[in-house]
């Protein structure tokens, strides 16, 4: 049996941006290289500066890069990793954004990719004890954030499926139904529409489809870009919970996890039309509380490096209906001026709201009626393109959020505008 490692490796591309060390806290130091390139950057919110670092923002940035809750208990368990260093160095190879982590000694190695089928996929997901990422061979090293079942694919232009191998990138993020929660039913149909319908109302959405043999919503990685020679580009992204220095399990903000006005303020010190991103900010807000999803919360915002286009709110994602499911919380993921509850909020809170993120209140009621406008005809259309390829309980599914969705939005709308 190799001596388990101590240390961890990042990379960005070819260089070495740094070194991760087992340690509790976890310590991570940039590379001396690293604080000399010319086009260095930091990671997140951990300062570029020489020596170990064992800060909260060091633990934010490598911890969410890992799976949450029942599923890191059972990654945990599966590969005998109690600790955020043990985690890292099981699957943290395939990450969300551009920084790879290898053992000392390697570099990342050039991707491959075996070919499988949606059977073969759904065959595997079908068994009870299984999670997402059982579809690949054992010691896979990839890591989503996250509390949902997920895991990454290639597709390419042939359509095929493919498991990518090692630290390989992948270009999909395949989201089986949600089994853990006995009353949550369909979440890939519902997830899709939702999704669907974003984009149908103009927001800018991450690509989703439906695939029926797993069952699953299918996403396009927004943080993968596909270069000209062929090969897939690993673009830079950090959600919200790492630019504030939040670990995953205060990611709410009644847990001390980032609030709107702390969104705001990271969108207005990162982003390079923070104008533009504000208003897809509260576009995004009222689509969430029209469309009943209430676990909205900081991780779900990110902001990315597009080459020669600057830095911007990603693409959204992780859109759907909660208030569906009896059980989940009824609670709002962030405070409205103060309410959490989305049936007590009126024109007062969002102008409590409006002061406290810096805007007028005349343009967030604006925001909050055009999409009270957009939203009910969008999510028809989205059920409309979704639903003939869903199984009888799904399209059932499908109809109960299309009315939930039309009456939730009247309701909330007539509050909002009086």
């Amino acid at each position: 049996m190799q001596p388990r490692p101590d240390r961890l490796d990042v990379y960005y591309g070819n260089d070495l941006v740094g070194v991760v060390h087992d340690s509790l806290p976890l310590a991570f130091e940039y590379a001396p290289a690293w604080l000399g390139h010319p086009h260095r950057m930091s990671l997140a919110a951990i300062p570029v500066q020489p020596g170990p670092q064992a800060t909260p923002e060091v633990q934010a940035f490598f911890e969410n890069l890992l799976p949450e809750g029942e599923l890191r208990d059972y990654l945990a368990a599966q590969r005998k990793a109690s600790t955020l260093f043990s985690l890292l160095l099981e699957v943290a190879g395939d990450t969300a954004g551009a920084f790879v982590l290898v053992a000392p000694g390697q570099t990342p190695e050039p991707p491959r990719y075996e070919a499988t089928t949606w059977e073969a996929i759904a065959a595997i997901l079908a068994k009870r004890s299984a999670s997402a990422i059982d579809i690949h061979e054992p010691g896979a090293r990839i890591s989503l954030a996250g509390a949902q079942d997920k895991t990454g694919l290639a597709i390419f232009d042939d359509g095929v499926p493919r498991l990518p191998k090692g630290t390989s990138p992948s270009t999909h993020i395949l989201k089986p139904n949600i089994r853990r929660l006995a009353k949550v039913w369909h979440s890939a149909a519902n997830e899709v529409i939702v999704m669907r319908a974003a984009a149908l109302v103009g927001l800018p959405t991450a690509e989703v489809f439906y695939e029926a043999h797993t069952e699953a919503c299918v996403v396009r990685r927004f943080d993968r870009q596909l270069r000209a020679d062929g090969t897939l580009a690993r673009l830079v992204q950090y959600d919200l919970c790492q630019l504030a220095g939040t670990v995953s399990d205060r990611k709410y903000e009644k847990e001390g996890g980032p609030g709107l006005a702390s969104c705001a303020e990271l969108i207005r010190r990162y982003s390079s039309q923070p104008a533009v991103d504000l208003r897809l900010l509260m576009r995004w807000v009222f689509f969430n509380l029209y469309v009943g999803n209430n676990d909205s919360h900081a991780k779900n915002l990110s902001i990315y490096s597009l080459p020669d286009r600057g830095v911007m709110l990603t693409p959204f994602y992780d859109l759907m209906c909660t208030r569906l499911y009896p059980g989940l919380s009824n609670e709002f993921a962030f405070a409205i001026g103060g309410e959490v509850m989305p049936g007590e909020m009126t024109t007062d809170h969002l102008a409590q709201m409006a002061r406290q993120l810096g805007m007028q209140p005349r343009f967030v009621v604006r925001q909050a009626s055009e999409m009270a406008e957009r939203l009910p005809a969008a999510l028809a259309q989205a059920v409309q393109e979704v639903a003939p390829g869903l199984a009888p309980s799904a399209q059932t599914l499908a109809e109960r959020l299309e009315r939930f969705v039309r009456a939730t939005t009247k309701k909330m709308a007539a509050r909002l505008s009086t």
